[in-house]
């Protein structure tokens, strides 16, 4: 599991952390931030751009409509053609290298 924490001014983002309340931070004099987890591992902590904020972000809301879209699909009601729209409106907005460009 990846968890991104905001310290202060900055975000950070730890691969594999097992984050709970115990969990402690160590900070270097070289910047680095280290996680000691829940699990008892050592995490480095990767600080984050503004760009790889914004992307996270985008990525989690992409998720969130992904999972209600599945969640119409396993109720049986199906999706229209304005959800099949809304979710590939999504999936370019998250991702718009994907977007096919025509001349």
């Amino acid at each position: 599991m990846n968890t991104m924490l905001q310290l202060g001014e900055r975000w950070w983002l730890f691969a594999g952390a097992q984050i709970d309340i115990d969990s402690e931070f160590e900070l270097h004099q070289d910047g680095q931030l280290i996680l000691h987890d829940a699990a008892g591992n050592l995490v480095k902590g990767n600080e984050l751009s503004d760009a790889q904020i914004e992307q996270l972000a985008r990525d989690e809301l992409l998720a969130d409509v992904l999972e209600l879209a599945v969640a119409k699909l396993r109720s049986g009601e199906g999706w229209g053609e304005g959800t099949i729209s809304d979710v590939l409106l999504e999936i370019l907005h998250v991702y718009p290298a994907n977007e096919r460009r025509h001349p």
